[in-house]
């Protein structure tokens, strides 16, 4: 398993809706979905698929990120044989699942997969 890009980047906001007009009309990303249960807005990159996420979540750290795999279940039991230490298993997300793992320096690797969406990203 390895990881193939990074998925996204996040970060937390006070106020959603100004926000929104600063990352489009400021920074020049395209609104690409919008999940108002909780609270957060996807931004797409001109040229690739990566992201750039606004939210309210306090839980979620600032700046946060991601990397994306194929399978976040497949590459934390393959780190498990390996040794390697998973700092939070697997739980579900919008697109799939996430999990955390600890690299050897104890730094947090975030990986997360499209299971939900068939390995393809979505787009509202």
């Amino acid at each position: 398993m390895k990881i193939k890009k990074i998925d996204n980047i996040m970060f937390r906001v006070k106020n959603l809706n100004k926000s929104l007009e600063f990352y489009q009309k400021v920074l020049g990303l395209k609104k690409v979905w919008e999940d108002k249960k909780n609270n957060m807005v996807g931004f797409q990159c001109a040229g690739n698929d990566s992201e750039i996420v606004i939210h309210k979540n306090k839980d979620i750290p600032n700046p946060d990120f991601s990397f994306l795999v194929d399978d976040v279940e497949e590459f934390v039991k393959d780190c498990k044989k390996k040794g390697y230490k998973i700092e939070k298993e697997p739980f579900e997300v919008r697109c799939g699942k996430l999990a955390v793992l600890r690299d050897l320096d104890n730094n947090k690797i975030p990986i997360i997969d499209l299971s939900k969406f068939r390995g393809k990203p979505r787009y509202d």
